[in-house]
């Protein structure tokens, strides 16, 4: 693994805070008959010290991270199961943040004096670099199907601020009014966004923000943080909320309603179907969940495996993330075919 984190993990709170919280008794009952069958696959790009599957898209592509022993590296794993590597040229570490449904892949890089930047790779294995005006740290983290990208970036005064960049190349910056930090992590292809903001109480806050530029925004529990982490095509946003080591998940409908649940959520299809990850603080244990939108769930996971982190859910419902099966703490990446 690489000496420095990606600069999307430093600014992206909610995937450093989520790792140990408690069980909560109605998870206990959940069915796990369904998924439990489902064809889990683990997937390591050759020859890697450990790999992330982060992102898959409506045709199965996945994109996502690997080590070699020495740097960290962007994938591409086809359909067909052949891997590639995606890093910009001069790149030091690579970060592959999200895949959309024609086969683009946005993420950061760090150059040479590692320096993290925005990039944009074409289907076609074209890279296009870029920063918001006046950025020392860009991190991009969700790209539309129309090849819109949203992410965070910080500025000389290492203050982050939310952007967007349009297909055309064009950067808009943003921030809810009253933010200190804005965290922008999701967009659908409306141009929707959703993130999270640090607000003068010391809480993040959630808030979409619409095509226009409007921004509302909102909490899942009030006194408590909101973050919301992945948008659908219908605006259905889902995410967590809580304070300290303790978190439950939520799905806020596009009319504003929220619906709280237990469980760490990660990102929602555009069915309203919800992966993501609950856990056993005394076991040490974790497990996969889907969340369908009658609220009804199924939870899945594989013998000898400690924890399962479920990341992305595609149209057809495979899933896919990371996990550890083995005593010295590698990560592998995983592929659920429902």
């Amino acid at each position: 693994m690489i000496a420095k984190r990606s600069a999307l993990a430093i600014i992206s709170l909610t995937t450093s805070r989520k790792v140990v919280f408690s069980l909560c008794l109605a998870l206990c009952a959940l069915s796990v008959s369904a998924l439990a069958q489902a064809n889990i696959i683990s997937l390591d790009f050759p020859g890697s010290a450990w790999t992330y599957a982060v992102s898959i898209n409506s045709a199965g592509a996945i994109t996502g991270n690997y080590s070699d022993g020495i740097m960290q590296h962007g994938f591409l794993r086809a359909p067909d199961g052949t891997f590639i590597t995606v890093d910009p040229v001069g790149s030091s570490a690579t970060y592959s943040a999200g895949i959309n449904s024609a086969g683009a892949i946005a993420g950061e890089y760090y150059d040479a004096g590692y320096v993290p930047h925005g990039f944009l790779r074409a289907p076609d294995g074209r890279f296009t670099t870029f920063d918001p005006p006046g950025s020392t740290l860009t991190a991009p983290f969700s790209l539309s199907s129309v090849g819109a990208i949203t992410g965070s970036y910080a500025d000389v005064q290492h203050v982050l601020h939310g952007f967007l960049r349009a297909p055309d190349g064009s950067i808009t910056t943003f921030d809810p009014v009253g933010s200190n930090l804005t965290f922008s992590v999701g967009i659908n292809g409306a141009g929707t966004i959703t993130g999270s903001y640090f607000d003068s109480a010391r809480l993040y806050r959630g808030f979409v923000r619409s095509p226009d530029g409007a921004i509302t925004t909102f909490v899942a529990v009030e006194g408590d943080n909101t973050e919301p982490l992945s948008i659908n095509s219908a605006g259905e946003v889902t995410g967590t909320y809580g304070l300290g080591n303790s978190g439950n998940g939520f799905v806020r409908a596009a009319d504003g309603t929220i619906t709280t649940f237990a469980g760490i959520p990660y990102s929602i299809n555009d069915a309203g179907r919800i992966t993501g990850f609950y856990g056993n603080s005394e076991l040490r244990i974790d497990r996969g969940f889907l969340r369908r939108p009658d609220g009804s769930f199924t939870t899945f996971g594989v013998p000898g495996v400690t924890f399962m982190t479920p990341l992305s859910i595609n149209a057809a419902g495979a899933i896919t993330g990371y996990s550890q099966v083995d005593s010295n703490s590698n990560r592998h990446g995983f592929l659920l075919i429902p």
